[in-house]
């Protein structure tokens, strides 16, 4: 009869793919929060205020799907 393993490797891998998702994904969103950001002053700066504006609803878009990600980490956190 063998012992039981220490190491739940199944769920090492789940932690370690799902931390590997997270961080490039909620990365690359915060960098398109900050493209749209610095590109919306720019064209805001030299007179295209349509296009600045879609700029701004991407940055305002990205910079809420990092908040909701921070949200949904804290909750899942206290769930377990």
């Amino acid at each position: 009869m063998l012992a039981d393993p220490v190491v739940d490797w199944a769920g090492v891998l789940e932690v370690v793919w799902s931390s590997l998702l997270a961080g490039v994904g909620v990365t690359a969103v915060f960098a398109l929060g900050i493209l749209g950001a610095t590109r919306a002053t720019d064209l805001r700066r030299d007179g295209h205020a349509a296009a600045a504006g879609a700029y701004v609803a991407l940055m305002a878009v990205a910079f809420a799907g990092v908040a909701a990600a921070v949200v949904f980490g804290i909750v899942v956190m206290t769930q377990k």
